[in-house]
């Protein structure tokens, strides 16, 4: 590297002479590099030179770890490597998670044997990845920071994480838990200001920057179990046109690894092979030996159990309004109110999601993740529900789905946690989509705090999904204060959320129901064949 550093990299040749067409990865995770090398090795086999590069200061790459901040430099200076050598005729680059990282914050100053990148499971948009209008995304990066730590301890990494999501205020925990502070993890639990120049002057700016900076095809994959799934698809969104045109986007059933979640039935989920490497294989052969036929972009049609083209469907966005009977219903009834009480000291746990990653180590916890299918949802005093009438006919969820809420408490601060279901014939319940917000966020965006006994206006983005609601089937919609571990316990206090402790301040909140005011819009469409 530019300073001096050694970085291990790892190169796999075909059994052909050279110049090679290169496929080039950079793994941050020494506990899988076997597992790397058994799943990409047959891309050898097919003629290709595989080539695998050890993250600074893991592996056996010289330097420090310190995650992410690194990846421009050393990035930029190994394909230039690369693009000097001779025996390299030219260059993919692949990965998943941390790996796809890698790729994407070099995108914008790819030397000219690049060809193509393959960026999988890893979006764009690092400050909503881990806040969540406010809230921390605590689960997905309390797990990632101690299992990634790099410091040594008595305690395993799984204990680490499960004594930390009890302990409260959420900065002392590294202290407590590991003797020293992990700075990484600090700037995420104190870095609650998404115009702070933490990420607005650095690499997340730069990451954020490189999707529209982009000169080369590339494939896009995610999962709608996967926690980075909204990130990737504004990538794939932020191409520029002709880009985008020669791109690829796939959505699979999967999770963060692939993998389907809970009991559903996923009818040829694995059409683009597994971790799709068939899709890999079939994009490198496409981009580099000019193979003409190539996929289109496709996403999975949840509980559709079939791949559709998501940006041909015909959605027309639909309002639901929330009623004080516990009605969802396309016509507003008279206004009204619904409350109930948040104690932050008992937090609500809805089942599965796919804003967790602790399920990814072995012995971090023992819920589910992603699309669960349960009895109906413990009754909790805590928790309101709103439903809709059943729907006969084949409805599609095509798009974005918000929720707009009006609400208030009589705490300085709150937050408000929601849920999407499907509610089968049955009488079993399937989720769709989570959503929270602090009620900080919304009223800072108007340069104002919030005054206790307001009432005023949450909006809420759930992101995107494609799902098809069976017959018989009604949506159900959830509203909490919290949604543990998924999100951190909001403390009903303002100020810094990371500096507070848990008490028993009690929120009374309310959700004004009627004259449009509280309202889910869905993005409906018909079957498509």
């Amino acid at each position: 590297m530019r300073d001096g550093i050694l970085l291990n990299t790892r190169i796999f040749l075909p059994d052909s002479s050279s110049p090679y067409d290169v496929l080039f990865t950079r793994n941050p995770y020494p506990a899988n590099e076997s597992i790397c090398e058994a799943i990409y090795t047959p891309f050898v086999e097919q003629g290709y030179c595989m080539i695998i590069q050890d993250c600074r200061g893991t592996g056996d790459s010289e330097g420090l770890w310190d995650p992410f901040q690194n990846e421009r430099n050393d990035g930029i200076d190994s394909l230039n490597w690369l693009q000097a050598q001779d025996w390299v005729r030219s260059i993919c680059t692949f990965g998943r998670s941390y790996s796809a990282f890698t790729q994407w914050i070099v995108g914008d100053v790819l030397p000219e044997k690049v060809k193509t990148m393959v960026l999988e499971v890893y979006g764009v948009n690092r400050f909503d990845q881990v806040y969540c209008n406010g809230v921390f995304r605590e689960d997905i990066y309390t797990s990632w920071a101690f299992a990634n730590s790099g410091v040594k301890s008595d305690l395993s990494p799984a204990e680490q994480y499960r004594r930390a999501i009890s302990l409260y205020p959420a900065d002392k925990r590294d202290i407590e838990i590991v003797r020293q502070q992990m700075p990484f993890y600090q700037d995420y639990l104190r870095e609650t200001d998404m115009a702070a120049p933490y990420w607005t002057d650095g690499i997340w700016q730069t990451l954020r920057d490189v999707p529209s900076k982009i000169t080369v095809p590339v494939l896009i994959t995610d999962g709608w179990a996967d926690h980075h799934l909204q990130g990737s698809l504004i990538g794939f969104r932020e191409l520029r046109p002709d880009v985008r045109a020669r791109s690829r986007l796939i959505v699979t059933p999967g999770d963060h690894i692939g993998s389907p979640t809970g009991k559903l039935t996923y009818d040829d989920a694995q059409r683009f092979g597994f971790m799709n490497l068939r899709a890999n294989l079939d994009w490198f052969n496409h981009i580099v030996r000019g193979t003409e036929e190539i996929f289109d972009s496709a996403v999975y049609l949840m509980r559709g159990n079939r791949w559709v083209d998501f940006d041909s469907a015909k959605a027309m966005d639909q309002k639901y309004y929330l009623g004080s009977r516990g009605e969802l219903s396309e016509e507003s009834s008279e206004m009204g109110s619904v409350e109930f009480d948040y104690d932050p000291r008992w937090p609500n746990t809805w089942p599965g999601g796919n804003e967790l990653l602790a399920w990814i180590t072995p012995g971090f916890t023992d819920l589910p993740h992603g699309f669960t299918m349960t009895d109906p949802y413990p009754d909790r005093s805590d928790v309101v529900r709103f439903e809709t009438h059943a729907f006969f006919d084949m409805v599609m969820i095509a798009g974005e789905i918000k929720v707009h809420l009006e609400v208030s408490s009589d705490c300085e601060d709150t937050a408000f946690a929601v849920r999407l279901c499907e509610h089968t014939a049955d009488d079993l319940y399937i989720n769709i989509k989570d959503g929270i917000s602090a009620l900080s966020h919304q009223v800072f965006d108007n340069e104002c705090r919030y005054e206790p006994g307001a009432q005023t206006r949450i909006d809420l983005s759930l992101g995107d999904i494609a799902w098809e609601l069976q017959p018989g089937s009604s949506i159900l919609l959830l509203i909490s204060s919290s949604n543990f571990p998924m999100y951190a316990i909001h403390s009903n206090k303002s100020g810094p959320w990371s500096a507070q402790t848990i008490e028993a301040i009690i929120a009374h909140q309310r959700i004004f129901t009627g004259a449009h005011q509280s309202y889910v819009e869905l993005p409906l469409a018909v079957r498509s064949e």
